[in-house]
């Protein structure tokens, strides 16, 4: 997502914990013909965020686009589900994106306009049973109520708050295990990296400011 958002002339600010993972995006952005600054931040962490923002704010401007593409995974049944586990998952998933949202807004509001793009997973627009992986899902639900009230509150400022919501992507899966995993896929394929990206970047342009609440499913027809 910061690579696509780079090649299309956007200044931006990469923030994540893995700085090998960093060094490794600036890298690629350099041998494509582009650069993009980078950060090692937990976005689970206020002051880490309020550092970010403080860097973004400084280094790049705005922001006026904020893409939150947090949130950590776990499955398993209801009887491992710890308190503690599912405060993790609701702090990595849900709190992450109100604190980074709070810390955009006030910029947003005063230029009036900003674009904000979460990400869910497929079939998180509705309640229904997900056997092992209840707890992470359960957030995304959440993440998504979240989306569609703050996109109603913000409208009138021009800014727009939308989802994503991808099914199974292939980003480093074994060939056999992906082969295995298209035949539960009505397209009969993983999506791409590519195919986000592009979508993505139509909910972040100037052309999408009409559309705000929006939940974007990219399946291929998997979890209607």
């Amino acid at each position: 997502m910061a690579l696509a958002l780079a090649r299309e002339g956007a200044r931006v600010l990469a923030t994540g914990r893995n700085q090998a993972a960093l060094v490794e995006l600036q890298a690629i952005a350099r041998a494509r013909g582009t650069s993009l600054l980078a950060l090692r931040s937990n976005a689970e962490s206020k002051r880490q965020l309020r550092v970010a923002f403080r860097r973004a704010r400084t280094s790049v401007g705005g922001p006026d686009i904020l893409v939150h593409a947090v949130g950590d995974y776990w499955e398993g049944p209801v009887s491992r589900l710890t308190g503690e586990r599912w405060e993790a998952l609701a702090r990595s998933n849900v709190t992450s994106a109100i604190h980074s949202i709070q810390e955009a807004l006030p910029g947003m509001r005063r230029r009036r306009y900003g674009r904000i793009l979460l990400f869910g997973v497929a079939g998180g627009d509705a309640a229904r049973a997900a056997p092992r992986a209840h707890a992470y899902r359960a957030t995304k639900v959440a993440l998504l109520t979240l989306a569609r009230s703050i996109a109603h509150e913000e409208a009138a400022n021009g800014v727009t708050v939308n989802m994503i919501l991808p099914g199974v992507i292939r980003t480093g899966i074994p060939a056999r295990k992906a082969s295995l995993l298209a035949r539960k896929i009505p397209a009969r394929r993983l999506g791409t990296a590519q195919e986000v990206a592009r979508a993505a970047l139509f909910l972040l342009s100037d052309e999408s400011g009409y559309i705000t609440g929006t939940a974007l499913t990219l399946s291929g027809g998997y979890l209607l």
